[in-house]
């Protein structure tokens, strides 16, 4: 194999592995570190809500959401905070669904 096959392979290797990161990447990654708070000691991303949750099973706010300094024990009430609600709406907007979302390729 010479150079330039190898270094068409390599462009190629790169480009597919490019492609597929963006395919289906709808993940809202941490914007923040984990809370220190005191009462809960270990924390788990929640990337679906983007947001913190409890998983120190010894706290009593295990399970518990965590953001805007305050814990909520469902889902359901995070989602009813209005804080959380502007929040949600500015991650959501800013994930993606894939390279090509909306197009369409037609065969003629």
């Amino acid at each position: 194999m010479n150079l330039t096959q190898k270094a068409m392979l390599g462009v190629s290797a790169v480009a597919m592995a490019t492609a597929l990161t963006g395919c289906g990447q709808s993940t809202a990654y941490p914007r923040t570190a984990a809370p220190t708070d005191a009462q809960c000691r270990d924390w788990e991303w929640d990337s679906k809500d983007g947001v913190y949750r409890c998983d120190d099973s010894s706290s009593s706010y295990y399970r518990h959401y965590y953001y805007g300094n305050s814990y909520y024990p469902t889902r359901s009430s995070l989602q009813k905070s209005s804080s959380y609600s502007t929040y949600k709406s500015s991650i959501s907007s800013k994930t993606s669904s894939g390279f090509g979302k909306g197009s369409s390729i037609s065969g003629g």
